[in-house]
């Protein structure tokens, strides 16, 4: 049952990430660019089910790694700092460059479950 729990978190998660990803390089958009006044670019089925569609496979790729770090620690709190983390990185890294935000991402990931798993802080430990 965890494992499940922590599949269906990753895979939502990552689907997050990629609309909030879409929507960082969206605003980050210059005045020139023909798509800059255009809120129809992210209403577009194309733009969507591609993000629901790489979402998911990233949650699903990222589940192993996801799932042996947190498997013995708390969820809720793991969860919370891991997506915050990655969140960040999103819309931090995106507008300087959109491949930066996309790698960035997967290294921030990387980082949080470093941090989660070898910090021995109190919070993440059940």
């Amino acid at each position: 049952m965890p494992a499940l729990k922590i599949l269906g978190l990753c895979i939502g998660a990552a689907i997050v990430c990629a609309f909030v990803f879409l929507c960082v390089v969206w605003f980050s958009l210059p005045p020139s660019d023909a798509a800059y006044h255009e809120l129809a670019a992210l209403t577009d089925p194309f733009f969507m089910s591609g993000a629901i569609f790489v979402g998911s496979l990233i949650g699903v790729i990222s589940f192993p790694f996801v799932y042996f770090t947190v498997r013995r620690l708390r969820l809720r709190t793991t969860a919370t700092f891991i997506f915050g983390v990655v969140l960040a990185a999103i819309v931090v890294m995106t507008p300087f460059d959109r491949r930066l935000g996309m790698v960035g991402s997967l290294a921030a990931l990387a980082l949080a479950l470093a941090v989660v798993r070898f910090s021995g802080w109190r919070l993440f430990h059940r």
